[in-house]
């Protein structure tokens, strides 16, 4: 593993300052919950002289971690996160750094007023900062009990998203993050088939193309979810499976949207998303397939057969190769109930419907 940060990769030394000191904030956040409540006697004295301890390091962890990062820069966004995600994690990874600066000076400010120097270890005693003052000690200890309850926030906040984009968006927000034995575990078996892809949100389209009235138009879904695991040499093992935000269908026409988001078309109050999984791939060229597959519109499932080209290029490891799908089909609409009433008419709306998919994906 190297040791600097690549452009899609966090390197040896930032997941060692990341989980390093995200233990022991953890740690230090369930310590600073009961201590509190311990009897007195010099187990309540070694937990105190512990969390002020552990707080120092947390400070110098957190100050070296910043400057390493003036070595060694934060790699790029993840290309499937929107971008109301990147600012938002901008602003709580900002923020959380600045706690973690702010809470442990906070701390120490606290001590000193209390009149209880910081001893780091039983190897060093800390100056004090301020002079003893009951009134800024009380000040200060309320303000180092309501940052730890933000940091607490924060940090329950951060695990449940890392997971959630892990398990449910499957995108490489927490793996990039993860220590070596913690990737295998969790990328166990995919580890073993690296077969697992993740789609590439502004490079992939998914896109229809029809008449009204006899002439053209087109729309595109803007929110589409691939689940991809793909491996041309074991193609039973293969499986895709797309949802699609139906209410996400710009056809640039505001009258046009409208009406297809309701109960006539795609009802998407009572069907907010359609269906796609695939059954079986079979190789048709060097570079061609056939998916067969399940697509559930409304409440209607049919088999279709996607016929489809895929490029494969391959970067410096396995892990950066970049595939490129082009599919295209033609749906009869009206088998999927699409377009009832008035609109069955298909002078009004053609039955054929061009279905094109273009998706871009990196291991």
């Amino acid at each position: 593993m190297p040791l600097l940060n690549s452009p899609t990769q966090y390197g040896a030394v930032t997941k060692t300052f990341h989980w390093g000191t995200a233990l022991i904030v953890i740690f230090l956040l369930a310590l600073g919950l009961f201590m509190g409540d311990l009897p007195n006697g010099t187990l309540k004295l070694q937990a105190f002289n512990l969390h002020k301890s552990l707080g120092i390091t947390v400070l110098v962890l957190t100050l070296c971690r910043f400057c390493w990062h003036l070595i060694s820069r934060f790699p790029g966004p993840v290309e499937t996160l929107k971008p109301w995600e990147n600012l938002l994690s901008k602003i709580l990874i900002k923020s959380l750094y600045v706690l973690l600066i702010a809470q442990p000076l906070i701390g120490w400010i606290f001590s000193s007023a209390a009149g209880r120097s910081v001893h780091v270890f039983g190897l060093a005693v800390l100056p004090d900062l301020v002079s003893p003052d009951k009134s800024l000690a009380k000040s200060f200890r309320e303000l180092h009990g309501d940052i730890g309850t933000i940091i607490m926030i924060i940090v329950g906040l951060h695990i449940v998203v890392a997971l959630k984009h892990h398990f449910l968006d499957k995108d490489q927000v927490l793996r990039r993050m993860l220590p070596l034995v913690l990737l295998l575990l969790l990328s166990f078996p995919a580890a073993a088939a690296d077969n697992k892809w993740y789609y590439m949100h502004d490079d992939s389209h998914l896109t229809i193309a029809g008449k009204q009235m006899g002439n053209d138009f087109r729309g595109e879904f803007l929110r589409f979810a691939p689940d991809i695991t793909f491996d041309p040499d074991d193609l039973a093992a293969s499986k895709v499976t797309v949802s699609i935000d139906t209410a996400s269908l710009d056809t640039y026409s505001a009258d046009r949207n409208d009406t297809a988001k309701g109960k006539a078309w795609f009802n998407v109050a009572e069907f907010p998303s359609a269906q796609f999984e695939t059954t079986a791939f079979r190789k048709t060229g060097d570079v061609t397939y056939e998916a067969t597959a399940n697509l559930t519109i409304l409440d209607v499932t049919l088999p279709i057969t996607l016929p489809f080209k895929l490029a494969i290029s391959k970067g410096s490891s396995d892990k950066d190769s970049v595939a490129t799908m082009d599919g295209s089909i033609v749906l009869d609409r009206s088998k999927f109930k699409l377009g009832s009433g008035s609109w069955s008419d298909p002078g009004v709306i053609a039955n054929e419907v061009t279905v094109t998919v273009h998706v871009v994906a990196r291991r």
